[in-house]
């Protein structure tokens, strides 16, 4: 049985906590952008330096740190396997960045000439510290893996919460005093993500001790290198537009404004997910025989649980920026609806992706991924340069759309399961649907941005009420009882 208490328990400690350093980030643009401050072109070339600072990320993190979430699963009933499991992950992440760090100094001039605009061909300037950036991360990133999966709240909430504000933090202080530029957003980034990264160092080693074990590593890179070519190409899917729309900085400074936000929605979800996938995982090796009702009763509460999360957010967001902002940048409110409801589909693809990934079939992340970044480039090279943003959105879509059916048939094969299908397959698609027509009548008609995003607000939250209806007047008669 599912305890429903301790669910939300933990779905909303995780949650509220992964969210807490992309919720400060959302303060932060605020206070860094204006008239005297940085504009839509900044904000473009600040979408750049998230491209780089993520792509270095992946490289660093290869695929490890969802190594790190299945194989604790096998090691965790022995202390010594588990502590050089953690060790070689931390090891490899440490080696991969410094290598990585060491090679954005020695080619800085020609990675500076990739790009076409002054402020981003002086490389040398903030480029090494993007890198360091994306070290940082990885390292954050495999601490709050580790102890979800123990189940340790406190070093969870303590090093996310510290995360948030040194680097918010820093970021502010980069801008404001340091280099009224995106560069001294970067420094900041750098600093501030460090000295949580290097707690997190020695903390790790000393505890664990220091391992590099090649028995460890066969098994631990067997698992992980193709969900590292997957995340690679998922890096692809994520920021692969940005260059499309490079060519016209302050458009993808509105663009990536908005996307910022999207992010902040991303965060929750996927601290939704961490309350939801070691309990997944934990059924699945009980058996789906067994566990299968479990299973989808999780799975349906987190898709309504994503759902809710992107309905309630779009009005606020969209309120925010046009209180907040003063620049162009404004504009970015008007996306905010299209732009989020992606997310609805992000939430299908955990859910249908993790019984592959319990299954260690990860060659179908690699094999599937790739295909759809195909799509995805394709059709942002035939409609960006025609419509911008939209091209972008439109692609991503569509691209997102065909990732969820076919990784849904690949599960199905893999781990057959009798999932609800109304609520989650054919009611998300079907808001999802509901936006792009939104959305075509807004850009068709000229409708006022808010209509069209309280329509869709609207249509979410009495959809989930007559989906979930059975649900919904089960738990609050066990509440009134």
């Amino acid at each position: 049985m599912i305890n429903l208490k301790e669910h939300f328990k933990l779905t909303a400690v995780y949650t509220i906590f992964a969210a807490f350093p992309a919720m400060l980030q959302l303060i932060v643009y605020p206070i860094i952008e204006g008239d005297n401050r940085l504009g839509p072109e900044d904000f473009g070339y600040l979408a750049i330096t998230e491209v780089i600072i993520s792509l270095v990320f992946t490289i660093v993190l290869f695929g490890t740190g969802n190594g790190l979430a299945r194989l604790y699963y096998d090691k965790r009933e022995n202390m010594l396997a588990f502590n050089r499991l953690v060790s070689n992950v931390l090891t490899g992440i440490l080696a991969r960045g410094f290598f990585l760090f060491g090679l954005s100094v020695l080619f800085t001039p020609l990675l500076g000439g990739i790009f076409s605009h002054t402020e981003l061909q002086n490389f040398g300037e903030y480029g090494p510290h993007a890198f360091i950036s994306g070290l940082n991360r990885a390292i954050i990133f495999m601490a709050v893996v580790l102890y979800r999966h123990q189940k340790k709240l406190l070093p969870f909430v303590i090093v996310s919460l510290f995360s948030g504000l040194f680097r918010s933090g820093f970021q502010v202080a980069g801008v404001l005093f340091y280099d009224m530029s995106f560069r001294g957003y970067v420094y900041g980034t750098a600093i501030g993500g460090g000295l949580v990264a290097l707690c997190i160092v020695f903390y790790l080693y000393h505890q664990k001790g220091f391992h590099f074990n090649k028995q460890v590593n066969r098994s631990l890179y067997a698992f992980s290198t193709p969900l590292f070519f997957s995340e690679l190409i998922f890096w692809g899917l994520l920021f692969g537009d940005r260059f499309f729309l490079l060519a016209n900085p302050g458009s993808l400074g509105i663009y990536d404004n908005a996307m910022k936000f999207a992010v902040g929605v991303q965060f929750i979800i996927q601290g939704l997910s961490a309350g939801v996938q070691p309990e997944i995982f934990r059924f699945f090796k009980q058996g789906v025989k067994q566990t299968g009702e479990n299973i989808k009763k999780l799975a349906s509460l987190f898709m309504a649980e994503s759902l809710l999360i992107v309905g309630l957010a779009i009005l606020p967001v969209m309120a925010f920026i046009h209180l907040f902002y003063q620049t162009q940048l404004q504009l970015s409110a008007g996306i905010v609806a299209i732009i989020f409801i992606r997310f609805i589909l992000r939430a299908q693809y955990l859910i249908f992706s993790w019984p592959v990934m319990y299954s260690k079939k990860t060659i179908y992340f690699f094999v599937i991924n790739i295909l759809i970044l195909a799509v995805n480039l394709t059709i942002n090279a035939f409609l960006t340069p025609k419509i911008g943003y939209y091209g972008a959105i439109i692609a991503f879509t569509f691209a997102a759309i065909l990732q969820v059916s076919l990784f849904y048939f690949i599960q199905q094969k893999i781990m057959p399961i009798s999932w609800n299908l109304k609520k989650l397959l054919f009611f998300p698609l079907g808001i999802v649907l509901l936006a792009a027509l939104l959305e075509t009548a807004k850009w068709i008609f000229d409708i006022h941005s808010w209509l069209t995003a309280l329509m869709l607000v609207f249509s979410i939250l009495l959809g989930l009420t007559l989906v979930y209806k059975n649900e919904i007047v089960k738990y609050f008669g066990k509440k009134k009882l």
